[in-house]
This record gives structure tokens, sequence and C-alpha cells, in this order.
């Protein structure tokens, strides 16, 4: 049984994001058109090849040892020129527009205010007991990040990010304003 790939699921269901056509030299929208399968025909019986004469070698306990399987490769098509190539999986960049619906908490990280996250993460907060995934980021006049979370029942929400905590005694607090020409600097 073969084990599929969040990856190959999106190419199966044409999620594919557009990328540059080496037959138009454009970058255009490229369809899904199937999937490569090796042939179950030995090469010895191709007729077009000639048989190489090698001995295969038996591995430990005199089993024979055989290539690794094929990579995952897809035929595509350019929605420009209609060309169609042959890529492998790594080759394809796909639309990873997850639904907040499809996650389960398990599979996300849980969020808390002093966490720095990126546009398509998903979260689990506590709190709201409720997983989301990550729309935009914004800053605020504050300097202060704001993070965009679409979440499976309650919809959007503001949450904010990267939130220093400032000890009381004073020895290692570090305002705002500095950590914000901190990373400026950089």
């Amino acid at each position: 049984m073969k084990v599929e790939s969040r990856k190959r699921q999106f190419i199966l269901e044409g999620k594919i994001k557009a990328c540059f056509c080496e037959g138009c030299g454009k970058i255009t929208d490229k369809v899904f058109v199937g999937e490569w399968m090796p042939s179950d025909k030995p090469k010895s019986d191709d007729l077009l090849i000639p048989a190489p004469v090698k001995k295969q070698k038996e591995g430990k306990n005199g089993v024979v040892n055989l290539p690794p399987a094929a990579e995952n490769q897809y035929w595509i098509r350019c929605s420009e020129c209609n060309q169609v190539h042959l890529l492998k999986e790594w080759q394809i960049q796909i639309d990873r527009e997850v639904s907040p619906d499809e996650l389960k908490h398990e599979e996300c990280q849980l969020y808390s205010p002093h966490g720095i996250y990126a546009k398509g993460d998903a979260l689990y907060h506590q709190t709201l007991d409720e997983v989301g995934v990550v729309r935009e980021k914004q800053a605020t006049g504050s300097g202060a990040f704001v993070i965009i979370v679409e979440f499976s029942k309650s919809g959007r929400k503001q949450l904010l990010e990267n939130v220093q905590v400032n000890t009381p005694d004073g020895k290692n607090a570090e305002s705002v304003t500095d950590i914000i020409k901190l990373k400026l600097r950089r």
C-alpha cells in the first residue's frame, strides 16, 4: 500500500501554483494531466534498448537486491502553450491554502503571544479550544505585530505575536522601542 503525502494529494486535486514554462518562456498556470507510472515490462524485453549483460548480486540471505522505487512523477500541462512536461514531485509548487476545518489540534502548534508565526502556520488556541490558520501579519503603531488567524468556528481574530515579558526588577527588562531598534539595525 502506498502512503500518500499531502503534497501528492494537492497535485492530484490540481492545486498547482503558476510557474515558469520552458516551452513558452512565461510564468503560466499549470494543469495536472496524469501520473507517470513506471513500466512493468523488464528492460530485457524492450527491443529498442540493447540488453546489458550483468549478473545480479545477491544480498544477505540470498535475496536479490532490487533498485529503489521510482520517485513520484506527474504529467503537467502548460495552460498557455499546451505543452506537457514530466516533472518530479519536488519540482512542482503547490497552493497550500489550508482550511481550518481540515486541521486537528494534534497537527497544530500551540498558540502563545510570545511566539513568532508565519503566514500559513496552523495554530491551536487553548483558551478558545479551536484550531486556526495564520492568514496575515500586520505591524501595529507601537511596533508590535498582530497576526490575523482564521478559526474554524469563530472566524477571523487578531492575536498578538512576539510579546516581550518584562521582569519586575528591571534587570533584564528591555523596552519595546529598544527591541525594535535592535531588530532594525540587523
